[in-house]
């Protein structure tokens, strides 16, 4: 919810926020609806996204599956990364850090 409270912030710095999730693209639609957000999600599938980013992993001790570890990732214009937090210990988005991060871009 950090990012959609922040989100008019995050627009005025000239970017656009996209969730993405490995979830069917029906369910992140729902998901999207019941938390009223004002961005999209869209589907990794087959886990491409994750897997060009690196956060694709198989899961240590519990038998999930393969599955992408929750990142957040600053991407500039031109397509370069310009700030990454990969695998954080809570869903917490630092919103601070971003913004901080699409000033410098």
């Amino acid at each position: 919810m950090e990012l959609q409270n922040q989100l008019s912030q995050i627009q005025t710095a000239g970017a656009k926020v996209v969730g993405v999730s490995v979830d069917p693209v029906d369910q992140s639609k729902s998901v999207a609806s019941q938390l009223n957000l004002g961005f999209p999600i869209v589907e990794d599938r087959n886990h491409a996204l994750g897997s060009a980013f690196g956060v694709f992993r198989l899961p240590g001790g519990m038998d999930m599956g393969p599955v992408d570890n929750h990142s957040i990732f600053v991407v500039d214009a031109t397509g370069h990364l310009r700030w990454k937090e990969l695998a954080p210990d809570t869903m917490h988005v630092p919103v601070d850090d971003v913004l901080a991060a699409l000033n410098q871009a």
